[in-house]
Order: C-alpha cells, then structure tokens, then sequence
C-alpha cells in the first residue's frame, strides 16, 4: 500500500514537473527549461514513476509472459536509469556541455555493458522466483536464490549504489552553491536524502544476495527491511527530483524575481549607506534616507538593485587608503587561517573600513594604493552575474561587521598612514 500512495504521490509530481518543464519554453530556445539539465531531471521524474508503477500489484505482473518475469528486468533499467539522469542534471549544470557530453557517455556506455550482463543472467533463467515480486517470490516469502538471478541483483544494484553515492556527494555540494535560492536547496536535499536512503536499500540487497550464493539463507526476507526503506527513499527522491524541477521555473516567476530584487537590493543598503554617507556623489538617483525608505522602493526592482551594485563599486573606487593596506589584510588573513573567496572579502573589507575612516578625518595627503578590485571582486565583476555580485558585497558587508582580521587592519589605520607617507610610494595594486 505505501508504493501505490508513493507512486500516486509521485504521479502527480510528475505532472507539475512536466508543466513547469513546458510553459517557460514559450520564452525562446534559450530558456533554461529547454536545456539538457532541466529535460534530465524531468525525464528522471517521469522515469522514476513508471519504476514504482511497475512495482505494484496489479500492475507487477503486467508484464509477465508465459511464466517470464520481464517487469523486474525493465523496472532494474529504468530504476537505475532515474539516478544516471540526475546525474545528467548536475553535468549539464555546472560543466561545459562537451565535457559534459562526453562524462554523459561514459556513464551511459558503461551502463550499456551493466544492462548487456544482467540481460544474459536474466534470460538464463526468467521464470525464476527471485524474479517475482508478488508474494510467492523469492523476494517476499524468502528462501534460498538462484546463482545467477543473485549475481544479476549484485550486478545491477552495485552499479546503483554508486550513482547513488556520486549524486548524494555532487547533491550536498550544490546546496553550499544553492542557499540563495531557498526552493532549489530543498528539492537538492531533499534528493539527496532520498539518494542515501537508496544506498543503504542497496548495500542491504548485495550483502543478502552475497549470502544466498554462499549457500546461506538469511531468516528475514529481503523486502522486510528493503520495503520501508525503498518507501522512503523513493518519497525524498520524488520530492527532491520534483522540486528542483519547479523550482527553475518558480526562480524565473515575475513575483519570484521581484521578491529577490528587492530582497537583494535591501541586502546591500547597510554597506552602501555607509559609502554614500561619506560620498554622496556615488547616488545615480535621488537616494533613500533611512532602510524603511529603502525598503518601500518596491517599484523596477531590477533597475534598482543594478544600481545599488554600481554605486558600490563606485564607491570602493572613491575610498583612498594607505600603501601596503591591502598587503598587511591579506597577510593577517592568511595567518588566521582564511584563504579562497572568503579571504579576498575580508581583505576588500579591511580595506573599505580604513578607507572610511581615513575619509572621515579628512586625511588625503598620503600615498594610496590604486583602488581596483581583488581578483576575486574583478572576476564577478567582469562577468556580469548579478546574483554573484550581491554574494560578494554580502560577503564583504559581514567581513566589515564581524571579521577580527578587519578589526585589527582598521585599528592601524593611523599607522598605516604614517608609513605610506613615510615611505612616499604607492603601494603596488
């Protein structure tokens, strides 16, 4: 009873992810929805329904044909299929598509050889109990296998597990990349659960079959323990497949995109007020004069939040500071462990706090470095994202309130001024 609500369950999904699949496809040929990612994870949610559907009654003897148990072997390819097109989903994603194109293939023709094996395992001997899922086969009544149909499940099931393992790992990985869109970091969780849980469905599946060709026979059935946890599995896996799925359709909303404008454009008002209170000719437009007035700013949410990111790079060009600023933030940061990304945002950090405060005293008589961007900061900058360019300054805003490093630089800001005159050369950017 719990495969046919999960496969219902899982139907219905299906369909949303089909919608949400087709109706941004009207936008053009370019439109996310028509790429290979997006069409691998629909073909996974609707290949992952048709696995389930083939695995209850009635519908587990559908198949059968003259004593051959031919659902279990077109439910093993399809199954193991729903983790390769994940996978595919995550390829066609984040890597370049020949790359892509080629791991893809890889992937697949190796499979190809997995399906060949168990196909000949499988022909050996179709009528064998191992083969029925109803209640008189080996699966569920228990009993001793046979060789070859447990040498298929081995076979089968360990190409599996490691799909399994290779989404879970790239899964995890993607919710650090997805956290700003909260909808996509469920639904890859969530997958990801679902991918665990089958791993561990799988690892108890070759370990029984390995004691069945030892001649041992353990006293459980395999589908006492296999069962709730396919159950659950296959719930997290449908929900995360599907929720990713809506959730590239729900980010490209016009209320969703409106929402995170806004949010983001709300997100950069701190660090940006304290820019413009010590240059106001950074402001493109009249500004606002407190965050509540920022936050009402709710119409062309777009144009404002491009804005706000070009009046903070802007204003990181207005700020002089001292030579050897950017070298002494980058050498205690390497000292407190910090490296990467997160160490060029507490070196801009660094530096924009000494700026500020070199521009409150009114000090400009002093050799300064050459304002340009780290490499990180240049990098989102030349690319254009503007998703990537809220991240950096968000970065950069926390580093200015909370990072110890930032603290000490600007403690030394005095300092830092005096040797920059001392030494009456800029400092090399």
């Amino acid at each position: 009873m719990l495969f046919v609500y999960i496969t219902v369950f899982a139907t219905a999904w299906s369909g949303l992810a089909v919608v949400a699949h087709l109706r941004p496809s009207k936008r053009g040929s370019d439109d996310p929805a028509t790429s290979s990612a997006k069409t691998s994870l629909l073909v996974a949610a609707v290949m992952a329904t048709m696995s389930y559907t083939l695995s209850i009654p009635p519908l587990s003897t559908l198949l059968t044909v003259d004593g051959m148990w031919i659902n279990w072997i077109v439910g093993i390819v399809i199954g193991n299929s729903v983790v390769i097109y994940v996978h595919m989903f995550y390829l066609f994603s984040v890597e370049d598509r020949p790359a892509a194109v080629r791991i893809a293939r890889r992937v697949w023709l190796i499979y190809a050889l997995v399906v060949a094996a168990i196909i000949v395992l499988f022909v050996m001997n179709p009528a064998a109990r191992d083969f029925d899922l109803g209640p008189a086969g080996r699966y569920r009544s228990g009993g001793p296998g046979e060789p070859a149909a447990s040498i298929a499940y081995i076979l089968s099931f360990a190409f599996a597990g490691t799909m399994n393992l290779v989404v879970c790992r790239v899964g995890w990985r993607w919710v650090k990349l997805a956290k700003a869109t909260p909808w996509l970091a469920m639904g890859l969780r969530t997958n990801a659960i679902g991918q665990m849980l089958a791993f561990f469905m799988v690892a108890h599946m070759i370990g029984y079959n390995i004691a069945l060709l030892l001649g041992i026979v353990p006293p459980w059935t395999q589908d006492v323990v296999e069962s709730p946890i396919k159950g659950l599995a296959g719930l997290a896996t449908m929900l995360g497949l599907s929720a990713t799925a809506m959730s590239l359709w729900i980010r490209n909303a016009r209320v969703v995109v409106w929402v995170h404008d806004n949010r983001a454009r709300r997100r950069l008002y701190p660090l940006w007020k304290q820019m413009y209170d010590l240059a106001p000719g950074i402001a493109i437009e009249p500004p606002p004069t407190s965050a509540l007035l920022d936050m009402l700013r709710v119409w062309q949410p777009k144009r404002q939040l491009v804005n706000r990111i070009v009046e903070c790079w802007d204003g990181h060009r207005y700020f002089r500071v001292p030579a050897g600023t950017r070298d002494l933030a980058r050498q205690q940061g390497r000292d407190a462990g910090l490296r990467g990304p997160e160490l060029d945002a507490v070196v801009e950090a660094a530096r924009l706090a000494v700026g500020f405060e070199v521009a409150r005293s009114g000090q400009r008589e002093f050799p300064a470095e050459v304002s340009t961007a780290s490499e990180a900061s240049r990098i989102v900058q030349e690319s254009g994202d503007t998703a990537a360019e809220v991240r950096w300054w968000g970065d950069v805003l926390t580093a200015l309130h909370t990072s110890p490093v930032v603290a000490q630089v600007h403690a030394r800001t005095d300092e830092l001024v005096e040797t920059s005159i001392a030494s009456g050369t800029a400092a090399p950017s």
